[in-house]
């Protein structure tokens, strides 16, 4: 079985994947993100996830990672080393493949994650596509026909948007998003139901203003949305310009490209 490792900015994803005539996801754990979990915490930490779902680490043949925060990937690197028998393929190393061409001033400044979700629209037959990605930024990037990157948008997330009203200003209270629904909801009648509807409304305003821009460049204008990250969830009855929600979009990617890149499938 493949594992692979979704290393963001707030959180760390670890998913196995069996993979025989298909891919099949047999268990995803996630843990937050931080630079001073050692390589000894994290096996403990997995050692103990996998024996919950009935696996051991003999269980894992090959790893598949991709990361945006330096720090946590020096340590994923060291555990993978110590307590798994693997190289582990990481993308943005030249001896990874993609496949897709990235259509940026400066390539080398893609995200990874940007990138293996493109990878996973083009293997996912959805290109070509708009993928709204709720993380610790809310991004949006353009993928061609062939699975290419061509570029994007970076917004604030919805939880930084959250701790920066909070921290900024003296009298408001840190609260979480939570859905919304209908105009009742908009006007609030109190702090928390205010600063509830500008974080919801808010979003989603903005989700379907910047979605409409994009589709209003005529080379766009028939692209899908797919929209994929933890948060995604709560917007799925609100925005109609989403077509497509795909949680694990990023995980996809990366065991495809694993695979793709050991000539397995």
């Amino acid at each position: 079985m493949i594992l692979v490792i979704d290393c963001g900015n707030t959180n760390t994803v670890f998913a196995l994947y069996s993979y025989k005539k298909s891919i099949k996801q047999e268990g995803c754990w996630r843990i937050s993100n931080s630079p001073k979990r050692t390589d000894d915490s994290y096996y403990s930490w997995l050692f103990q996830m996998l024996s919950l779902s009935h696996f051991k680490m003999d269980d894992i043949s090959g790893v598949s990672i991709a990361s945006v925060v330096p720090e946590t990937l020096f340590n994923i690197k060291s555990f993978v080393k110590k307590y798994i028998n693997s190289k582990p393929l990481i993308v943005g190393e030249k001896d990874v493949t993609l496949e897709i061409e990235v259509n940026i001033d400066n390539p080398i400044e893609a995200g990874a994650d940007r990138l293996v979700n493109s990878y996973a629209i083009k293997c996912l037959n959805i290109a070509p596509a708009i993928v709204i990605d709720f993380g610790t930024a809310t991004t949006f990037d353009v993928v061609g026909e062939n699975g290419s990157y061509n570029g994007g948008i970076i917004a604030p997330g919805i939880n930084l948007s959250l701790e920066a009203l909070y921290l900024a200003t003296a009298r408001l209270p840190r609260i979480s998003i939570k859905t919304l629904y209908g105009n009742s909801s908009l006007i609030g009648k109190n702090t928390i139901n205010a600063m509830e509807s500008g974080i919801f409304w808010g979003y989603v305003s903005m989700i379907e203003g910047l979605v409409n821009k994009i589709k209003l460049i005529d080379e766009y204008c028939n692209f899908k949305v797919v929209a994929t990250g933890g948060l995604s969830f709560l917007f799925k009855e609100s925005l109609q310009c989403i077509d497509i929600i795909e949680n694990n979009l990023t995980l996809i990617g990366l065991v495809n490209i694993f695979l793709n890149n050991k000539k397995i499938l």
